[in-house]
C-alpha cells in the first residue's frame, strides 16, 4: 500500500506530470483551446489552474492519479449544485468533449467567475461558515457515484499509524524533521483514545477543503464555491474541523492554539447550523477536538510519500506550529466548544 501511495503522489519519473502553466505541452494545448488568449496562473495545490481571459474559462490539469470517473462525477456535482441555486464554476466542453488530455493528465474546462478572496477576519470567517452550511444543506441531498480521492485531507488514527513509519524513515537523517515525526508518534495514541469513529457521526458528501479562497466573493456579493478536488462522503464535522485547523494556524503560519479566540467558535458554529438548517449532535461536538487535531497529524504522517519529505515537513507553511496545535488540543479537549 505504501509503495502504491508513493507512486500516486510522486508520479512516474519517466513521464513527468504537468506541474506548471509554462509546461510546453500545456502551452500548446492552451493555444489549441483559445488561440491568442491572454492567460494567468491561478495557482493550486495538486492541480494546475490557468485562466483563459478571452473565452472566460479556467483550464484545469488534474494529477495523473485522478480518474476520469472521479472528474466526471465532480462535474456532475457542480451542475447539480448550480441547479440548486449555488454559484460554481460550470463545466464546459471543447468540441463536444468533456475532458481533454495533456501528457497523460486529464484536463477540464469550466467557466471563470470573477471573485476575490476575503481577508482573514472574524467577519469573513462567520460568512465562510454560513457558506459552508448552505453548501452542506445542498450536498446532503446529492447522490453521486463519486470515487474516493486518492489524496485526501482526512484519515483516522489507524491510517496515520500505518503511514507514519514511511515518514519516519524518510526524515530520519534530518534532526529537526525526525524530532517532528517523533512528536507525531507520541500524539497518535492520544488521538486514538479521543477519536470518534466515522460510523458514529452524521456523514454525507462534503467539499473537503473549505477555506477562504475556496469560497470566494463575487463583485456582486454572491458566494462562489471553488475547488472540489477533495470532495468525498465524510463526517460533516470533519469539514468544520478542517477549516478551524487552518484558522488557528493563520495564513502566515503564526497562529497558536493557546492564543486562539476559542470563545468565538460557538458563534461560527451557529452560523453554520442556521445556514445548514441543522444542529451538531452531542457526539459531533465531542468529535470536534480530535478531528481538528488530526489535520496537522495527517499532513505530517504523509510526508513519506512526497518527493522531498524533509522540506515538506519542515517548510509546509508551518513547521512545528501546526503540530503544536494538535498537541495543545489533545491536552485541552474542551477548548473548541467550551
Amino acid at each position: 500500500m505504501n509503495a502504491r501511495m508513493r507512486r500516486w503522489w510522486q508520479g512516474d519519473p519517466t513521464t513527468p506530470e504537468v506541474t506548471s502553466p509554462d509546461d510546453p505541452d500545456l502551452r500548446r494545448l492552451l493555444e489549441r483551446v483559445a488561440p491568442g488568449s491572454e492567460t494567468s496562473d491561478l495557482g493550486g495545490c495538486f492541480c494546475v489552474n490557468v485562466r483563459l481571459h478571452q473565452p472566460g474559462l479556467v483550464l484545469r490539469v488534474q494529477p495523473r492519479f485522478v480518474s476520469r470517473q472521479r472528474v466526471l462525477a465532480l462535474q456532475d456535482i457542480r451542475r447539480q449544485l448550480a441547479h440548486r441555486g449555488l454559484l460554481v464554476g460550470m463545466p464546459r466542453t471543447w468540441r463536444g468533449r468533456p475532458l481533454l488530455r495533456c501528457r497523460g493528465c486529464l484536463v477540464e474546462l469550466e467557466t471563470y467567475v470573477p471573485h476575490a478572496k476575503p481577508e482573514a477576519t472574524w467577519e469573513s470567517y462567520a460568512w465562510m461558515f454560513g457558506g459552508m452550511g448552505r453548501l452542506h444543506r445542498e450536498l446532503a441531498q446529492i447522490e453521486v457515484a463519486l470515487p474516493r480521492p486518492v489524496v485526501s485531507t482526512y484519515a483516522p488514527p489507524g491510517s496515520l499509524r500505518r503511514w507514519l513509519p514511511a515518514a519516519e524513515r524518510a526524515v530520519a537523517h534530518d534532526p529537526v524533521a525526525a524530532d517532528m515525526a517523533a512528536l507525531v508518534r507520541r500524539l497518535l495514541p492520544v488521538l486514538r483514545r479521543r477519536w470518534v469513529p466515522a460510523s458514529a457521526l452524521p456523514r454525507h458528501l462534503i467539499h473537503g477543503d473549505v477555506r477562504l479562497g475556496n469560497i470566494g466573493l463575487t463583485p456582486e456579493g454572491e458566494t462562489l464555491y471553488l475547488d472540489f478536488g477533495f470532495a468525498a462522503v465524510r463526517p460533516r464535522i470533519h469539514e468544520l474541523a478542517y477549516s478551524l485547523s487552518w484558522m488557528i494556524l493563520r495564513p502566515d503560519g503564526s497562529g497558536t492554539a493557546d492564543t486562539f479566540c476559542w470563545d468565538k467558535v460557538p458563534a461560527l458554529v451557529e452560523e453554520y447550523e442556521d445556514a445548514a438548517g441543522t444542529v451538531l449532535t452531542p457526539v459531533e461536538r465531542k468529535a470536534l477536538t480530535p478531528y481538528i487535531a488530526a489535520v496537522p497529524l495527517y499532513h505530517a504522517a504523509t510526508v513519506g510519500f512526497h518527493a522531498d519529505p524533509v522540506a515538506q515537513l519542515r517548510d509546509d507553511r508551518d513547521g512545528y506550529a501546526f503540530l503544536r496545535i494538535s498537541e495543545w488540543l489533545l491536552a485541552n479537549p474542551a477548548a473548541p466548544l467550551g
